[in-house]
């Protein structure tokens, strides 16, 4: 199957559904991670060009830990908008994924970027396999029934699984491509307070205990028509 994960952060793929993916990628699917902005706003002193890029750099590294295609979508970070012009950058993206499973952020997620890159992903859906839409960059991908499903939300808050997939053995995975974002975790802890290790541990850990594992990620799928519903397809 062809996987991808479409975050509107770079270093939300990690917080949320490295694990998932790292499963994905070592039973041999095709996995793909797309970042729609280029977080260069994440940050109260280090400036906005230079950020952009360091953390492009990151984000690549994270996705080579386990073999996934990258695709950098370099939106200006705090500025993603359900507009025209990202919703054809948004066609694009699923068109280069051509995807069996989308992972996505959910509607109720604290960040409007977060929010917006979900919706976006939404009103795309049928729009990447339909070959006459206009000032597109790349050709309809197959019209296919991908299943959509929505990742956790940071912290968890107001985030209620439908379906967890257990991370157990790919909890280093994780941590080792959250490593990669070193100016994420400089931003979150002058910004937030946050150690973002510490945040991941508790979560995973804490979704573990509903799944009956030590580690696992928590996921609700959209069902809606034309998705195809009728399997589960997360491993």
């Amino acid at each position: 199957m062809n996987v991808v994960c479409i975050a509107a952060h770079p270093d939300d793929t990690e917080l949320q559904c490295a694990g998932t993916l790292a499963r994905y990628a070592k039973e041999g699917h095709r996995v793909t991670i797309a970042v729609f902005t280029n977080g260069n706003m994440g940050d109260a002193v280090v400036q906005p060009d230079i950020l952009g890029s360091a953390r492009e750099k990151e984000a690549r590294a994270a996705a080579a830990v386990i073999g996934a295609h990258f695709i950098w979508g370099n939106i200006t970070d705090e500025h993603v908008f359900p507009n025209q012009e990202q919703r054809r950058l948004m066609i694009d993206i699923l068109r280069e994924a051509d995807p069996d499973v989308i992972i996505t952020h959910s509607p109720n997620d604290y960040h409007p970027d977060h929010r917006y890159v979900g919706q976006l992903v939404f009103d795309a859906y049928f729009q990447k396999g339909l070959p006459f839409i206009p000032g597109q960059s790349l050709p309809a991908c197959r019209f296919g029934k991908a299943q959509l499903y929505y990742m956790d939300n940071s912290a968890g808050i107001n985030f209620n699984p439908t379906e967890y997939v257990d991370i157990t053995e790919t909890f280093e995975i994780k941590k080792q491509m959250l490593l990669c974002h070193k100016t994420q975790f400089v931003a979150m802890q002058d910004l937030a307070n946050t150690d973002m290790l510490e945040m991941i541990d508790v979560q995973a850990r804490f979704r573990g205990m509903a799944a009956g594992c030590r580690y696992a990620e928590g996921f609700t799928r959209l069902d809606a028509y034309q998705r195809g519903l009728t399997r589960r397809v997360l491993p």
